[in-house]
This record gives C-alpha cells, structure tokens and sequence, in this order.
C-alpha cells in the first residue's frame, strides 16, 4: 500500500463521527440499564405494601430528577408514584420558597376574653334583663374592662339574645324576692283505716316560705271552702303571734278556694296567687313538704282513724320546725332562722368534742334527731 492509499484511509477515518458512534454505544448500555432498573423496581414494588412515606428530602430529590426527564417520559420512567404527586410536590417546594411567614413582623391581635369573665358575662345576662351597656358598666364596677361589642359577642357565642328579646322574671325568682311576706298552701291526700275501711283523708298546710316553717298542717274527710276560711284564720293569728306580716297567698287552681277565700284574704290586706295550671314546680316549695312528709313519716305508718292522723301531723309538724335542719336555708332550723342561730362550724375538726349527745325519737324511732344534752 502506497502512502497515497494511507492518506485515503486516514481520511476516510477523519470522515466518521467517532462521538455519534461512542453515544450509541453508550445509549445501548443506558437503554440496558434503564430496562433492568424498571423490571427490578416492579417487582421491588410488588413485594412492598401500598403506600410509601416519603421526607421533605425524598420528595425534593425525586422532584429534581424527575423534572428534568420532562413530563412524556416521566409517564414512561416513574412508577412509584404518580406523574401528578411528583408535580404537586413541585408546586409545594415552589409556595414553600417563596413563603416570607417568617420574616413578618409579630404583632400581637385582640387578647381572647377569659373564660372566667365570659361565664360572669353570662351569668349576668341570665340573671337580669340588662343591656350591653348596662353588663359593660357592671363589669367595669369589679374592675373588668370589656366593650360593649365583646359583651354582644360573648352573648350571641352562648345564645343568648339581646335585652328585649331576653326572658322576663321566673317564679323561681319572684318566690325569692317576696319570701319574707309569701305563704305557700296545698292539700294532700292520704288513705286511713276507719270503720268503712280505707278512707281518703285531705291535709291542708300552709308553710312560710322565708324560714321554711310549717304554720298549720289539719286533716278533714271532706274540705270545703268554710272550712279552709276558717283554717286560714288560724294561720293568720299565728303569724300574729310570730309577728310575721305575710303579703301573699298562694295555692292552686282547687275547687276549694272560693272566690269567698280569695275576699277574705283580701280583708286581712293579703293577695291571693293562683298558681297556672299543670304547673306543680310553681308551688315548688308546698310540693317539697308533701314528698318530705310522705317518704319520712306516712309511707311508714298504719293510720287508724282521723285522730290518729292528726296527731302524726302534730308531731312531724313539731320535728319539721324544730328539729330537722333544711338545706333551702343553708341546713338551719326553721324555729332558729329568725334568730339569726347558724350551726356551729369549728375550723379544726378535731377540737370538736363528741360528747353529751343524745338522741330524740319520735313515733317509735321512726323519727330521729341528735342534740346536746343540756
């Protein structure tokens, strides 16, 4: 071969792309490598359960490798999660860059109202029909500030409406404001053994509500409005003798209190109340002493006769008032509450001294107090 013949050959070598040929050569061994890389991640992928947790790290690299492969051929090359899980990480990473929170200025809102101050908020509005006004200025008496639109917001959170529109004044609360001057009045039934056999029996009571003391508790077969006239005589009187100067009477809708009895109460200058009708817990008080009377003391006995009767009254009566304490009155005694007598309240238990106690019983034991020994 002349050195012609070599120059042609060297030439001709010059002439071939060798990059074009080693890039072939390479995308065959990447095509290999990325086929192998597939089938052993499905089958990785079958052996794993559903679900992959990933770190902020792992989604920021795969986000990374997977944007540069564009969108085509991420469908074709990613398959451990979706294409669009692997964009909505973008999008994440790109709100988290440009997220400045941090670098803004802390200035502290509104401070939250306590919730101490919104349940005494509350209270107030239950309590009374004041205004928001009226509420702010209370508030303001105890040395709470408070607006008057965070007042109206503390109401309108608990549903409570504004002062128009608030409930007016409950029995429980005019009860309370005319204790002192309130007699309560019902009558019971209770079933007694005569000569006919099991006879109904009606109790008349009269109680004042301030001191809870029990005025009269009578019993008849058969109670008329003369007959009420003239118990209620023996009411007044005693509460004259009590220098009590009661202002109201109050009882039911029974066919009993006639429009007579309601005159005559008038003429002692008292004003009788009727309570609605089906309303027990408006004369919640006269309710009480039935239930007291009953469980303690009539549901125990065999009664025979009306005397009988009577002098069971007599003695219940007699340990209501005097012996039995009342939790309505903060547990005092109802002969005690005018005289300002409070039990004894010692601050070191220990110093208290058990002694000189004794027990008093009353029809047969069913009846018990406890009291120191004179």
């Amino acid at each position: 071969m002349g050195k012609t013949d070599e120059a042609k050959l060297q030439n001709s070598w010059l002439s071939v792309p060798i990059i074009a040929a080693i890039t072939r050569l390479l995308c065959r061994e990447l095509t290999l490598q990325n086929e192998y890389l597939r089938a052993e991640n499905r089958i990785l992928r079958s052996k794993i359960g559903k679900s992959v947790d990933f770190t902020d790290e792992d989604r920021r690299t795969l986000v990374d490798a997977a944007l540069a492969m564009g969108k085509k051929l991420m469908r074709d090359v990613v398959t451990i999660v979706k294409p669009e899980t692997i964009l909505a990480w973008q999008r994440r990473l790109e709100r988290q860059k440009w997220d400045y929170s941090d670098r803004r200025q802390r200035i502290p809102g509104r401070p939250r109202i306590a919730s101490d101050i919104e349940k005494l908020v509350c209270q107030m509005a239950r309590e009374n029909t004041w205004g928001y006004k009226r509420i702010q200025g209370e508030l303001q008496k105890l040395g709470i500030k408070v607006s008057k639109g965070g007042v109206a917001n503390i109401l309108r959170k608990n549903k409570l409406p504004p002062s128009p529109e608030r409930r007016g004044l409950t029995w429980r609360e005019f009860l309370s404001r005319h204790a002192e001057t309130f007699l309560c009045a019902d009558l019971f039934t209770k079933e007694i053994w005569t000569f006919r056999g099991l006879t109904t029996v009606y109790v008349f009571f009269v109680i004042h509500l301030h001191t809870r003391r029990v005025l009269l508790a009578q019993s008849t077969f058969s109670p008329n409005s003369q007959w009420l006239k003239q118990q209620i005589r023996h009411v007044i009187w005693e509460c004259e003798d009590k220098e009590m100067t009661p202002k109201f009477f109050l009882h039911d809708n029974d066919k009993c209190y006639s429009v007579d009895f309601d005159s005559m109460l008038k003429a002692f200058d008292i004003k009788a109340i009727r309570t609605p009708f089906q309303a027990p817990n408006a004369n919640s008080h006269a309710e009480r002493f039935i239930l007291s009377i009953k469980n303690e003391c009539l549901n125990h006995l065999l009664i025979f006769g009306l005397n009988r009767l009577q002098y069971v009254l007599d003695l219940y009566v007699e340990y209501f008032n005097g012996s039995r304490p009342h939790q309505g009155i903060d547990n005092r005694i109802p002969d005690n509450y005018g005289r300002g007598v409070r039990p004894r309240r010692d601050s070191n238990v220990s110093s208290f001294v058990c002694r000189n106690i004794i027990r008093k019983e009353l029809l047969g034991g069913l009846l018990k107090s406890y009291q120191r020994a004179a």
